[in-house]
């Protein structure tokens, strides 16, 4: 993937974000996100009376992540003790964490945003993970990782949203020794540009399909979440700050229509 390709589509995702965000960069929507979201427990409350069992208190997570989620991603990655983790788009890190304590892993956790860099970074202790985890701002198709240094990759509802998703896969592929897999969970997009089915990308970069299925209950969770933070918009404002808050006002607003015709997938896939 050329440099001027992966230029042009952050040129023109820097678009989207500024209609519906008010903001250039996605670095900017993010760091917003990430500043004042934990400040927030009817942001939790939220989460927590949606999602019931299955919410990743733990891992504080920022988007739709599920306690099934996580034990499926530490199951597939097939990880060994005291290999090589990398968490891409980590953002608060919670799911690396998890998966790279579960697993005996060390963990490398990168993200864009550095205010979630900085968070990810004072949450290590959390985890038991001292000397086991970093984390570093870097973008998700050019990390700034050595060839081959990983046994395994992850990553959280972040694929979706990257500009430059195939360079994105194709940087993962980079980074990943031969064998090791790459589980990812993002969403299809019945869309004119949008990503319908996400094998043919992967295996482009050099990937082999181990699993991919649709993560179960994901719509219905996702609406519901949707509805109480448009319901509750005024409390969030409050706690969160108005800059934050209006993140999640503003996608859920602009997401709600968009369910309908998309799809949330859990993939395994092994680097050949």
């Amino acid at each position: 993937m050329s440099k001027t390709s992966h230029w042009f589509k952050s040129l023109i995702a820097s678009f989207y974000w500024l209609v519906y965000h008010g903001r250039w960069r996605v670095k900017d929507v993010f760091d917003d996100l990430y500043g004042g979201q934990q400040r927030s427990e009817t942001f939790r409350r939220i989460f927590r009376e949606v999602f019931g069992d299955e919410y990743a208190e733990e891992a504080d997570p920022t988007g739709f992540l599920t306690m099934t989620d996580l034990r499926n991603i530490a199951e597939r990655l097939r990880m060994g003790k005291d290999q090589a983790l990398v968490d891409l788009a980590c953002g608060l890190g919670g799911a690396g964490f998890w998966v790279a304590r579960e697993t005996g892993s060390r963990l490398t956790g990168i993200d864009i945003s550095s205010t979630a860099i900085e968070k990810a970074n004072q949450r290590i202790p959390d985890f038991g993970l001292e000397g086991r985890a970093d984390f570093r701002v870097g973008d998700f198709a050019a990390t700034g990782l050595p060839e081959a240094s990983f046994d395994g990759a992850m990553s959280v509802d972040s694929l979706f949203l990257v500009p430059d998703k195939t360079g994105s896969v194709h940087e993962t592929a980079r980074v990943l020794r031969s064998g090791a897999r790459f589980v990812v969970i993002t969403w299809e997009l019945e869309a004119a540009g949008a990503v319908k089915d996400y094998r043919p990308l992967l295996e482009n970069a050099g990937f082999e399909i181990e699993s991919y299925d649709e993560t179960l209950g994901w719509e219905s969770r996702q609406r519901a979440v949707y509805e109480r933070i448009l319901a509750e918009e005024a409390a969030l404002i409050n706690e969160m700050g108005e800059t934050t808050a209006r993140v999640w006002v503003r996608d859920a607003r602009a997401e709600m229509p968009r369910l309908p015709h998309m799809r949330r997938v859990l993939v395994a896939a092994r680097k050949i």
